[in-house]
Order: C-alpha cells, then sequence, then structure tokens
C-alpha cells in the first residue's frame, strides 16, 4: 500500500514539474484562480445583495475554442466611487478570449484573432444616496451618455491598462455615438436602450517588462506580436443595452467591445442574448 501511495506521489509531482514548464501551466493557473476569486466577489456583488439572477453565458456554452469558460464577477465601490467623484456601487461582469495553448496566453493579447481586445459582459451601477436621476440617465428618462461612457472608460483604464503597466498619460479612451435606440426589447425584458459606438482605446500589445499580477489572469503578452510600441492606439466598436431596474434602484449595462461591427452582431446574438435575467422581487 505505502509503494502504491509511493508511485503515486512521484507521478503527480513529475505531472505537476512537467506543467508547470509549458504554456499548459498558464491557462490551469488563470482558471484555478479566476475562479475562486470571482466566486468570493460574487458574494458581495450587486446581484447577490439584491436577489437579482444575472447569468450572462461563457466559452464552455459553444464547442468552439473561442471565450474563456465562464464569465468572471468583479466589485470594485471604493475605486469607481473616487473615480466619479459620487457614491457608488459597482460590480462587473466580463469575459475575454479564451487561451491559446501554444502561446499560454489569451487571445485578447494576439491582434490576428478576432477576440483581439474583446470583451463582453455587463455592468451593474447603484447610487449609494438614492439620489435621482438614476445613474446612466438624464432627468427627461434620456440617457446620460457621459455617464454610461464613464464605467467602460474607467474598466478599460484603471483596471485593465493600468494593471498591465500603462501609464496615465498613455491612456486613451475616446468614444463617437454610431446610433441610439430606445424602447428595445431584449431578452425577454421590455425598455432596453442600444446604443452602438466606435472606441478610440489602447490595444493590450507590449512588451513584458516584470510579472504583473493581471498575467495570472490574461496569460504574459506575447513577444512575437510587438512591434516597438506599448499599447499602440486602435478603433474598435461597441454595443451597450441599458436598463433602469426600477425596483432596485441599479442601472445595468449589457456590453460588447470587438475589432468590427460584424462581430459584435456575432457574439450579440450567441452569447449576450443568452443572457438570463430574473428581477421578481
Amino acid at each position: 500500500m505505502r509503494k502504491k501511495i509511493f508511485r503515486l506521489l512521484i507521478i503527480f509531482i513529475l505531472g505537476t514539474t512537467i506543467i508547470l514548464n509549458t504554456p499548459l501551466w498558464f491557462p490551469i493557473r488563470s482558471y484555478i484562480t479566476m475562479f475562486f476569486y470571482s466566486k468570493l466577489h460574487e458574494k458581495e456583488s450587486l446581484m447577490n445583495k439584491n436577489n437579482i439572477k444575472l447569468h450572462i453565458p461563457g466559452g464552455l456554452t459553444t464547442k468552439d475554442r473561442d471565450w474563456y469558460p465562464f464569465v468572471m464577477t468583479f466589485n470594485d465601490d471604493i475605486g469607481f466611487s473616487k473615480y466619479a467623484d459620487e457614491s457608488l456601487s459597482l460590480t462587473i461582469l466580463y469575459n475575454f478570449g479564451g487561451f491559446n495553448l501554444k502561446d499560454g496566453a489569451s487571445s485578447y493579447f494576439n491582434p490576428n484573432s478576432k477576440y483581439f481586445s474583446s470583451f463582453y459582459g455587463g455592468y451593474l451601477v447603484k447610487k449609494n444616496e438614492s439620489a435621482a436621476p438614476p445613474f446612466g440617465f438624464s432627468g427627461n428618462g434620456k440617457i446620460n451618455l457621459d455617464e454610461i461612457a464613464l464605467v467602460p472608460k474607467y474598466d478599460q483604464e484603471k483596471l485593465v491598462l493600468s494593471s498591465f503597466g500603462c501609464l496615465e498619460k498613455k491612456m486613451v479612451f475616446d468614444v463617437l455615438v454610431d446610433s441610439i435606440q430606445y424602447n428595445v426589447n431584449y431578452i425577454n425584458h421590455q425598455n432596453w436602450i442600444k446604443v452602438d459606438s466606435t472606441i478610440r482605446t489602447n490595444s493590450p500589445i507590449h512588451k513584458f517588462k516584470k510579472k504583473y499580477i493581471s498575467y495570472i489572469q490574461y496569460g504574459r503578452p506575447i513577444d512575437k506580436y510587438y512591434n516597438n510600441e506599448d499599447f499602440p492606439i486602435i478603433n474598435l466598436k461597441g454595443r451597450t443595452y441599458v436598463k433602469y431596474l426600477e425596483n432596485y434602484d441599479i442601472s445595468i449595462f449589457l456590453y460588447i467591445l470587438a475589432p468590427t461591427a460584424n462581430l459584435i452582431e456575432e457574439w450579440d446574438e450567441e452569447f449576450l442574448s443568452k443572457t438570463i435575467l430574473d428581477t421578481k422581487r
């Protein structure tokens, strides 16, 4: 019995050593770390605190190697409140391109991939002092585009780019609204507002300089795509569905960020439109 246990232990140690020295280690480390980290944030999320059921499908819902296996949750009430100069609660749901096992990194870093610099997910924002109008809306019931853009801008600059070492003076996030459509029926709920836009921002391409903690999540940047410029400016397409959940005093945004408008349509149909939102209070 002892010999059998010893053999199994040796096999485990050898297998772990082999994995640690291959690109396979990076996705495994990411999946394990982000699964438990996301679960911790789910407990403190606006969904959990308000008994809102919100499920956005992840990469495991398709047979393709497309997106990260599951949509993650992150809360940042303090950081966003300071950024917006207002007492707010913010819950972020997000997903990005899946790992390429050869590169040991997310396709988010790959400019030849359709998942390059792409995200989809949701934002929930609540004014902690319940001041009218609700976040993202103006007094006449129309949307407040500046407030709506503030959330992805904060996400991109303060949570994503800065985690890779991008300097604040180099960060860009400019939004040009292409169209706004009111009274949209979406995911079995009425009165969404659909906003399509063009976004000028930084790409995630950069040269590896030191071990940033965000590499645990995304993998390391891919050296072969680096072209002597960190975080070059690119144009992306964006889509956001906006709705105010009156019974909860919460504004919800569902979003996609992608290289082309065609990909927005594809991923809207395949993933975002299959979101489940249960607000029975």
